[in-house]
Formats: C-alpha cells, structure tokens, sequence
C-alpha cells in the first residue's frame, strides 16, 4: 500500500490489545517479527517493511530512514501506539518518535544502529570501522555477494554463509544496495542525526534491549543511550545482535512491560 509517499509493505496482526508498530533490521522483512509476535499476547501489531525490502519500494529521493519514518508516521495517526525497532529500524522508530511524540506510548530500541554516537578517537569506533572495511570496500567495488556474506559474518544470526539457504543468501545480495545507501543514517555525522539529548527529551518510556554476546560497538552505543535516560540497557543471556530473533520471547517480556 502506499505509505508517507511510497508503495510500503505493511503485515498487521491480531485485533485487540495494545497497538504496536515494529520496524526491523537491515536485509531482514516484516515477517522477521514473527516469533516475538507469538509470544506477546493480545496486541493490535503493525510491522512495516524497510525501504527496498520485502513489499517496500525505495524512494531515492529521500534517505532510508526518512522514507521508513514517514511510512510508520502514517500508520501511526494520533495514537496511541508502542514503537519497536531492531538494528537500523531503531532510528526509524526515535525519528518517528521525535517528530510525533504526543502519539507515542513507548520506544523500545532493539540494538539500534548509531554509529555516530561514537566518539571518533574512541578504540571501539577505530576497532568497528576496520571491521566493517571488508564488506564496505566490496559495496565500493560491487561485489554485492561478498559484500553481503561480510555484513552478515558481522551482524548476521551467526550461521555461515554457506549454510544459509540460497533464497537467503539471494535476499540479502539483492538489499546490499540499501546497506550503502543507509551509510549516512547510521555513521554520519551531520546536524540532522538523532542525538542523546533528543531521546531522553521524549516524554514517553524509553528502553533498551541488546543480546549480552553482541559485537562491542552496539554494546557501548546501547549504554550511552541508557546512561543519558538514567537506566541501563536489558542484556539477553546468551544473544547477539539478532536477539528478537534467536530469543523472541525474552524481547517480548520485556516489550510487554511497556504497556
């Protein structure tokens, strides 16, 4: 359907209970929700494809996130409504939060991509950008496939390529587009960028949920947001960073709390 101006897959669920809205993580889709749905009980959830992925088109004239933001702005209305995104639909759901907060119950961000929140001369950024070369200098190359197997190596579920399905391996090779084009929403660091001070600005509950065994980098981005909101982040024994996935039911007790 057409969504914040452009044809946007949209999965919604159940018809009674909370309403919450979901946006999901890079190279994933809607339905990626699935497992963390079954195990929340009785809510009215909408979970939006990102730009380019599942039944989502991409807008280039507009950066990933402000096209997924506008697209859950319009499903959101006045609310009210819990947010929850993962990975790079964390900054989806605080942009859409911090341009509507008046129609926001809650934010819960699932490891969200926020790079720039790093400080440049900070060991884990310098040890994060070395990590992430491989699979930049094959985008910068095109080498999609490469490119994919390295992003995934990193921040995948932690199966090998080669023993991930071929319709996945395709998927992902096919959104490497998006990875790059999403490059200045997760790591730059211009005036337009989310900032700590905004999200403890939101008059709404705001927590933070990461897999204890994740890469370093989301482990400190998640405890500067969490230390500037006065708390600390939800750690799931035994996940990494595709903890709504490997452990739905530990994220959705904690979701559920936000109600």
């Amino acid at each position: 359907m057409m969504l914040g101006g452009a044809q946007t897959g949209l999965h919604k669920t159940g018809s009674s209970g909370p309403r919450v809205l979901l946006s999901h993580c890079s190279l994933a889709h809607s339905g990626a929700w699935r497992g963390m749905l079954s195990h929340l009980g009785e809510v009215r959830a909408e979970a939006l494809d990102l730009p380019g992925h599942g039944k989502s088109e991409t807008d280039h004239t507009r950066r990933p996130r402000r096209q997924a933001a506008d697209a859950m702005l319009e499903v959101l209305g006045d609310g009210p409504a819990h947010l929850v995104g993962h990975s790079f639909g964390g900054g989806v759901v605080l942009r859409t939060a911090l341009d509507r907060p008046e129609a926001v119950a809650s934010v819960t961000l699932i490891e969200p991509m926020m790079f720039y929140l790093l400080d440049r001369d900070d060991p884990v950024a310098i040890a994060e950008e070395a990590a992430t070369s491989h699979y930049v200098d094959a985008v910068a190359k095109g080498d999609a496939e490469r490119a994919a197997k390295e992003f995934m190596a990193l921040w995948g579920s932690g199966v090998a390529w080669d023993d991930m399905p071929q319709s996945v391996r395709d998927y992902s090779v096919a959104r490497m587009d998006f990875v790059a084009s999403s490059v200045d929403d997760v790591t730059g660091r211009d005036k337009d960028q989310i900032t700590l001070d905004q999200i403890a600005s939101l008059p709404c509950p705001v927590q933070v949920i990461a897999g204890a065994q994740t890469r370093n980098s989301a482990l400190v981005i998640c405890e500067k947001i969490a230390s500037r909101l006065s708390t600390r982040p939800h750690l799931v024994a035994g996940a990494g960073h595709m903890v709504p996935i490997s452990h739905p039911a530990e994220v959705a007790a904690l979701v559920r709390q936000m109600f």
